[in-house]
């Protein structure tokens, strides 16, 4: 296969699901109350960085011309990927993954490779930190994984570098010998990489659940100094938080905003509050500038203080998100969270006194949990008392030390890839099975969303009658789905 610069290069979101496919973020949206559909930024960095090295490296030969598109996003089947890959016939196909959905997205792959032996494909996703190897073995319509930070490896594909000399790359040579070349450091200098291609993606898919308008993702910074036994910021994105400038991100927004028609923004990050002199760096940049714009970022209910957050609101942020994941003291510990349960209500506390809205996530599954201690978890949502609460079950990514643990512990077969995720159980815990873990998330999400404090709450905070009708469908289901849990 030749080494020489791709001409066309098709980016895709296999249609195996709607996910969020964030590499530390791998969720599927089905069955989740909290989390919509968002644009596929990591594949929009990759395209952008693609085209940007292309260009520069054949300014005078019009480069390549890249493609992207989001099947699920677009509900699109198989059969229009292959009528899409038949008529374009691409040099070269990235494919974005999720470790739960791994083998379905293959199937692109494979498709790709039906359409044409020529076409490299290309995979991006945090499976292939670690199991690269196994991916290249067990796929050989898979030609090339990236592994770590991907938008600086794009670029020395679109520039048609040889394989063995990009770092960050592991892939199957001419005669099928799989090889893994060293790391790629971590992009130090965030300021220096294109913004994402928005233009080639139907930003109409990507809405704010409550308003309806368009939204998008800004990556503000990454990496995170914590190292929770479930979580793959650290094999994602290190453990010391890099900024972009606020300079450099403005002029992003700005751009969404005057070309894309966008002012709701999910302003992503690993944790968006670990520094905040830079958060109100950030906000008052934003106020400098006059813009009129929404967003919502995360946080640890310990990184975020009143000056800071009465900043944001006033720059526009309107929702905070905390993985608040147990009202365990013990469990937190187990989970190497380095919080603790008595924080959270006053960081609670905090965003209704602002006026920003709350949103929290738990985590269910984990193998210590017992009926009893996710019940008090329950009740401990409840008395803290956010606007929202998400559940997520949780899921042992290979790598983490969760992972370790449920093969150390017989919950999960050494090598053995869950399908389900977070919207539905990956594994049993030591006390609980699957089913039993299915009916306690139901009920905890009832009791908690059913309240009519909560109902007339979230009412009662409507701003236009679209959002009322939004919330209104949004309740609706619920109670839908209390009378099939019922029945």
């Amino acid at each position: 296969m030749s080494d020489a610069p791709p001409q066309r290069a098709m980016f895709i979101v296999p249609p195996t699901g709607k996910y969020i496919r964030e590499d530390r973020c791998q969720t599927p949206i089905k069955n989740l109350k909290t989390v919509a559909l968002r644009p596929p930024i990591d594949l929009l960095y990759a395209a952008a960085a693609f085209r940007s090295a292309a260009r520069r490296s054949a300014p005078t030969s019009g480069a390549a011309e890249c493609r992207l598109v989001d099947y699920p996003g677009e509900e699109r089947s198989w059969d229009a990927l292959e009528a899409d890959l038949r008529a374009w016939t691409p040099d070269i196909l990235v494919m974005s993954i999720t470790t739960p959905s791994f083998e379905d997205d293959m199937q692109a792959a494979r498709a790709a490779k039906g359409v044409s032996p020529r076409i490299r494909t290309v995979a991006k996703g945090a499976h292939f930190n670690t199991l690269d190897r196994r991916a290249l073995e067990e796929h050989p319509e898979l030609d090339v994984c990236l592994r770590g930070e991907y938008e600086e490896t794009c670029m020395d594909l679109a520039r048609g570098l040889p394989m063995e000399n990009i770092a960050g790359l592991s892939f199957r040579d001419a005669e099928g010998r799989i090889h893994r070349n060293p790391d790629r450091p971590l992009v130090e200098n965030l300021d220096a990489l294109p913004f994402p291609a928005r233009d080639l993606c139907n930003n109409d898919l990507y809405i704010r659940p409550d308003t309806g308008e368009r939204q998008t993702t800004i990556v503000t910074n990454r990496g995170c100094p914590f190292s929770c036994i479930f979580c793959l910021a650290n094999q994602v994105s290190g453990n010391r938080n890099r900024v972009r400038s606020a300079d450099n991100i403005l002029d992003e927004i700005v751009e969404c905003v005057e070309r894309h028609r966008i002012r709701s923004f999910l302003f992503r990050s690993d944790l968006f509050t670990a520094d905040r002199a830079w958060v109100r760096e950030l906000c008052q940049a934003i106020l400098d500038r006059g813009l009129r714009i929404e967003w919502g970022c995360n946080s640890r209910v310990d990184t975020l203080d009143e000056p800071t957050l009465r900043q944001m609101k006033q720059a526009g942020c309107w929702l905070v998100a905390f993985g608040v994941e147990s009202g365990s003291q013990a469990s937190l510990d187990r989970m190497r969270k380095k919080a603790k349960i008595d924080q959270a209500r006053p960081a609670l506390d905090l965003c209704r006194r602002v006026g920003v809205r709350s949103s929290i996530y738990f985590l269910m599954g984990l193998p210590w949990d017992t009926r009893e201690s996710i019940e008090a978890d329950m009740r401990f949502a409840r008395a803290i008392d956010p606007d929202y609460l998400e559940i997520f079950y949780v899921y042992p990514f290979p790598g983490t030390a969760l992972y370790e643990m449920a093969v150390a512990e017989g919950l999960l077969g050494a090598g053995t890839i869950p399908k389900a995720a977070y919207d539905a159980p990956a594994m049993p815990t030591q006390a609980l099975g699957l089913g039993e873990l299915e009916v306690l998330r139901r009920r905890f999400m009832r009791d908690f969303y059913l309240r009519p404090r909560i109902i007339l709450r979230t009412l009662g905070s409507c701003r236009s009658p679209r959002e009322l009708f939004n919330y209104v469908k949004y309740g609706a289901i619920q109670l839908w789905d209390l009378f099939k849990a019922r029945n």
